[in-house]
């Protein structure tokens, strides 16, 4: 093969390395044995925040391939311009530097790729997270009960909203991969203040569950002038929750949404809302809601 070829293989060799990073680290996530939580078979339900973060991911990776593309090509042609014009083969600091250009952009832009990549699975585990909360909780509503999904605040989100005659309900979701099969089943311990999974603790999670119920609690009565009852409620599709001391008002509820009905709908539970406060709170929170024209 001609030095010619050679050089012409330089150009596509960002992309080669690109792909060797992004195969290498695709191998060590498919040996990772955790199985996804998630049992719903899923419809069509929103997650149009985290939608739109995946969709930003993917043009970002995209963009980044095509960049050391063009940066590889343009050294080559740089290549053939030297060796037309010198018309003997002499390599030199400049030849260097631009081997080192190739090499380096594929190294850059493949470890920027495959730093990603977990994020990208874990966008996409929060997605399906979110649909399958939405359905089990829609499933549990009947009459004057509404869920609103994607309620935009000003730094973040809140991924539904249940309004029921028991009182406002702010449930985050988490997305949490259950243990390797065989090793016992999914199980969570709560005690009001932290989770305790298999193998490690979080308290995030809850912290953020109650933050989030509390903005929404001061939002409405802003909107209304009331102080509707705001419930924080933290759902692990997938995980079966062991309650370790008895539930208060001002804890965070954390369900498994296939278990959702005994704590949004009316049961033993108080009726703290009529029809006409539903509505109120329902209106003020649609607001949030609504779908912003591009």
């Amino acid at each position: 093969m001609s030095w010619q070829n050679w050089i012409s293989l330089l150009g596509i060799a960002p992309v080669l390395i690109m792909l060797g990073l992004l195969l290498w680290q695709k191998r060590r996530m498919d040996a990772d044995q955790r199985r996804e939580a998630i049992t719903t078979e899923l419809r069509n339900l929103p997650a149009s925040s985290l939608q739109k973060r995946r969709d930003d991911f993917v043009e970002r990776q995209v963009s980044r391939l095509m960049a050391a593309a063009i940066i590889g090509m343009s050294t080559v042609g740089i290549f053939f311009s030297r060796r037309v014009s010198a018309a003997v083969f002499s390599w030199d600091l400049l030849d260097a530097i631009g081997l080192l250009t190739i090499i380096g952009c594929g190294l850059y832009y493949g470890l920027l790729m495959i730093r990603e990549m977990p994020h990208g699975r874990k966008l996409r585990q929060a997605i399906r997270a979110e649909q399958a909360v939405a359905q089990e909780l829609a499933a549990s509503l009947a009459g004057d009960n509404r869920i609103i999904h994607d309620i935009q605040a000003s730094e973040f989100n809140i991924d539904h909203v249940v309004i029921t005659p028991v009182g406002v309900f702010a449930v985050e979701t988490k997305s949490r991969l259950k243990p390797p099969a065989g090793n016992g089943s999914p199980r969570v311990k709560y005690d009001g203040k932290q989770l305790a999974f298999p193998g490690w603790t979080e308290t995030k999670p809850i912290e953020q569950a109650a933050r989030q119920a509390k903005w929404l609690a001061d939002y409405l009565q802003k909107a209304t002038g009331e102080r509707l009852p705001v419930f924080a409620v933290l759902a692990l599709p997938g995980w079966f929750i062991d309650y370790s001391v008895r539930m208060t008002e001002q804890m965070v509820r954390v369900i498994n949404p296939k278990n959702s009905g005994w704590l949004l709908l009316p049961g033993k539970q108080p009726i703290r809302l009529d029809p006409p406060a539903i509505q109120r709170a329902a209106f003020q929170i649609e607001k949030l809601a609504q779908v912003t024209p591009e």
